[in-house]
């Protein structure tokens, strides 16, 4: 059987539409059932976006140790708190789905990998 985040796989990125942020929106609701659209309009700018992601993260997610499916990934950009993907467990093996802006695409990208696209993991968060 096929994972959930295969169907996503490929789909094309689309700033405000399919981006980063879009994408964690629409598949918390689409596979987990949590609507958490009510997410604050985001900034303009990397700094300003990183900023306003510090401070509302509290507010929408619990930090944790140990992910499971369908949590938020919260990474670093170039040492800037600046992207978000969906956890993802696959024969044991933790993933990240994103939609990366300079791949043009939604990835599917082990945890270990990361580094390799230039992203670091700030932490893992359960949704509220």
């Amino acid at each position: 059987m096929a994972h959930w985040s295969e169907a996503y796989v490929g789909e094309p990125y689309v700033e405000g539409d399919n981006d980063c942020a879009a994408l964690a929106i629409r598949i918390q609701a689409e596979v987990f059932g949590r609507d958490v659209s009510d997410l604050i309009e985001r900034e303009h700018g990397l700094r300003a976006q990183s900023a306003q992601i510090e401070a509302a993260k509290a507010d929408y997610a619990e930090q944790v140790a140990v992910p499971e499916e369908g949590d938020a990934v919260l990474m670093r950009a170039r040492g800037v708190l600046s992207h978000i993907g969906i956890y993802a467990e696959i024969d044991g093996v933790g993933y990240v789905l994103h939609a990366m802006r300079n791949a043009g695409q939604v990835c599917l990208h082990r945890l270990r990998d990361l580094e390799r696209y230039g992203l670091t993991v700030e932490g893992f968060y359960r949704w509220k």
